[in-house]
This record gives C-alpha cells, sequence and structure tokens, in this order.
C-alpha cells in the first residue's frame, strides 16, 4: 500500500508563472467612439492539482492575472490607460485518449474588474468595469517528444457565461451615481450581452526541474447594455515558467499510478 508521503507526491501542484505582452483594440463608447488601439502588459499564474477524491478524473484549477494597456486614438492624439485583473476557479473532469491525447470539460466561477482612463475627457474619464459569472472551460492536449526533451501542447478555452456586470445609463457620471442613482447599474449578463472568450494555446518543453511554456492568448470582451457598447480584444505573446517542471520526465514511485500525474 502507498504511504501518504507516496499518495501526495502523486499529486502534485503545478504552477505556470507567466508574463504576456501583445496588442490591444479597446471601443469604450461610454468614454468615446473611437477605437483606440496600443499594447498590453500582463503578469498571470495557472496552479491546477489533481483533486483527491478522484485524482484519475477531477482537475481543480485556479487563475490569476493583471494587465495594463496604454492605448491610442486614431489621430494618435489622446491617450487611454487600462488596468484590469481578473480570477477564476474551476474544476474539470478529464479523459485520456489513445496516443497521448487528452481533453477536459468544466466549469467554475470567474470575477474580473478594472477601469480604463481617458486622459483628455473631462466629463466621463473613467470607465470602470465589473463582473462576476459562471464559467464554462474545456481544454485537449497532447504529449510527445523530440529526442529526450518532452513537450506538451495544449488549447484551453475560459467561457465565462452567465451573471452579473456593471454598466452606467447613457451619458450617466459617476457623481449622479455617488449621489444615489443607483437604478440600471446592475445587468444579468449572458453570451448575447456579454460575450467574452479566453483562448490560450500553448507548447510547455518540460526540462526536468523546471519547464518553459511559450504560447499565444486571444482575449475577446464585448459588452453591451443601455445604448453602450464595451468592445475589448486583445492579442498577447506569452512566455511563462513552471518550477519543478510539469512531471514528464519523472518515473512514478513504485505502487503509484501514473495516471494521478495531470500530464
Amino acid at each position: 500500500m502507498p504511504s501518504k508521503a507516496q499518495e501526495k507526491e502523486s499529486r502534485p501542484v503545478s504552477g505556470f508563472y507567466n508574463f504576456e505582452i501583445g496588442g490591444k483594440r479597446v471601443q469604450a463608447t461610454y468614454l468615446t467612439p473611437l477605437t483606440y488601439k496600443g499594447t498590453s502588459y500582463a503578469v498571470s499564474g495557472s496552479w491546477s492539482k489533481a483533486m483527491p477524491f478522484s485524482p484519475e478524473s477531477a482537475v481543480m484549477q485556479f487563475d490569476a492575472s493583471v494587465e495594463y494597456s496604454n492605448l491610442l486614438n486614431p489621430a494618435r492624439t489622446a491617450r487611454m490607460l487600462g488596468l484590469m485583473a481578473d480570477f477564476s476557479w474551476d474544476l474539470s473532469w478529464r479523459k485520456r485518449l489513445p496516443m497521448d491525447f487528452q481533453v477536459t470539460a468544466g466549469g467554475g466561477v470567474e470575477i474580473s474588474g478594472g477601469a480604463y482612463y481617458l486622459l483628455r475627457n473631462g466629463n466621463n474619464p473613467v470607465q470602470a468595469i465589473a463582473n462576476i459569472s459562471l464559467m464554462l472551460s474545456a481544454s485537449a492536449s497532447k504529449h510527445f517528444k523530440i529526442g529526450r526533451l518532452p513537450i506538451l501542447v495544449t488549447d484551453r478555452v475560459k467561457l465565462p457565461s452567465l451573471g452579473i456586470f456593471f454598466n452606467p445609463e447613457y451619458g450617466e457620471t459617476y457623481y449622479e451615481i455617488y449621489l444615489g442613482n443607483h437604478k440600471g447599474l446592475a445587468h444579468a449578463g449572458w453570451w448575447g450581452n456579454n460575450f467574452r472568450i479566453d483562448n490560450l494555446l500553448s507548447v510547455t518543453l518540460d526540462f526536468g526541474r523546471t519547464a518553459m511554456m511559450l504560447g499565444y492568448r486571444l482575449n475577446v470582451y464585448n459588452q453591451w447594455a443601455n445604448n453602450l457598447n464595451t468592445k475589448i480584444i486583445t492579442n498577447s505573446f506569452v512566455i511563462g515558467i513552471i518550477p519543478g517542471g510539469i512531471g514528464m520526465k519523472k518515473t512514478s514511485p513504485k505502487g503509484i499510478s501514473e495516471n494521478y500525474s495531470l500530464y
């Protein structure tokens, strides 16, 4: 019978620590009808673990990110700054397939918020953003080797689906909200008025004691309420470090099923 120490080792936490840089387009009609374009910078992390009640089938994952963006209008005469944070937790069920493929599907909760600041708008210079949603998640991955180097290719999608989001009335200032005009600020969100998708396609190289991840992230945010539209599209290059690797070079201790590994 495996010892408790072995059982714990068979379900390690995999932590990805990433830096992201890419292009961003923002159209926030509460602030301006113009589309602003520029660069986004983000730091993000992802922590996953096989669950003890069903280590072969159930996987928990927590994601967190903070993003800063610097944007200009088409004439490059006005600047918009953005600061956003996102946190999500989900529980997925996985299935191992032939030829070293693996798929997962599940759901969880996402909380996101932040603000965009238009430096040259004196009336409503800031647009606040806040969401809490139930989300769907899915992934597909395949691992193989080039020589003796294990490689994992993964595509993971998060799709916030039902929730609540903040959006003021058209032309309503935050000073009016401060004075007590709270009508029409909270909205029930679904794909029709609050469509969002986060897709990360990545390649992970497992060197053993550490691993490196290279990826591309597409993040789409499209919100419509009170005759106001907020459309944000981000395309980012992602580079990440995984301390301790992802376990593809390790052999399981005798008596421990390799299926307990996340990969």
